[in-house]
């Protein structure tokens, strides 16, 4: 591919030539080819400065709108799948862990939750070893529900700005393999505790970065979205009195 096109040849053309005339004039009016030399030669001393200003800081500035632009796009794939699936199985999974009641309460969102509040559950929540059991029945429940939203999350892996965020990338990567794992069988219900063991792990994976990944959606909502952080913080999964109804003030 050209790295130049048509119009720019005339647009470059026609800046020259407009830059021509104009020195031309220069010298018809005032017949001082000595004084047009030296604003010339003082112009061309300028020039790699404007070089320098033009490619190394609007450049960078176009690139910092552009990469902001970019993260916008990205946050709302995310928020995408959290609406369409991640909340829901958050929902699924969370229930299934035995450690729950130990930290539950601090992800019960609030209005008021600062950086610093978002910064310390967010690590305490990497840290933190989660306790899910998992039976052949929940297998049972998850298999479908998973199966009907892959396509889905296929068409979000389609979206090459998903790659740009590796920790959800990892998340999406950790859910496609348990949806693998779960069609590979074709019942649970015999299936020996090393397997349902194994299975136990696969969904681990997915939900120590789901719960992660949501309390980096619901910071990013408060910060830029009050209005879908509302939303979220009425339907927080960990909320057992959870209800999207705007309840009156007492």
């Amino acid at each position: 591919m050209r790295w130049w096109r048509s119009s720019d040849l005339v647009l470059a053309a026609a800046l020259i030539l407009a830059s021509a005339a104009f020195y031309a004039a220069q010298l018809l009016i005032f017949a001082d080819p000595k004084s047009t030399i030296f604003y010339i030669l003082q112009d061309f001393a300028f020039l790699p400065i404007s070089v320098l200003v033009v490619t190394l800081v609007l450049e960078r500035l176009l690139e910092l709108r552009d990469r902001r632009q970019r993260l916008e796009k990205l946050r709302m794939l995310i928020g995408t799948f959290f609406s369409w699936t991640g909340y829901q199985l958050l929902t699924r999974l969370a229930v299934l862990d035995r450690s729950l009641a130990g930290y539950a309460p601090a992800l019960l969102s609030k209005p008021e939750w600062t950086d610093s509040d978002f910064a310390r559950i967010r690590s305490s929540l990497i840290d933190r070893n989660f306790d899910l059991r998992v039976t052949p029945a929940d297998l049972a429940d998850l298999r479908p529900f998973l199966h009907n939203r892959a396509e889905f999350m296929i068409r979000l892996l389609e979206n090459p700005m998903i790659l740009e965020h590796e920790s959800f990338t990892e998340l999406l990567r950790a859910v496609f393999h348990l949806i693998e794992e779960l069609e590979f069988r074709t019942g649970f219900d015999t299936l020996p505790r090393s397997d349902i063991d194994h299975l136990t792990a696969d969904c681990d994976r997915v939900y120590r970065r789901l719960v992660v990944e949501w309390v980096d959606h619901l910071h990013y909502l408060r910060g830029h979205y009050p209005y879908l952080y509302s939303l979220a913080v009425r339907t927080n999964p960990y909320n057992p009195e959870a209800s999207p109804v705007v309840a009156s003030a007492a």
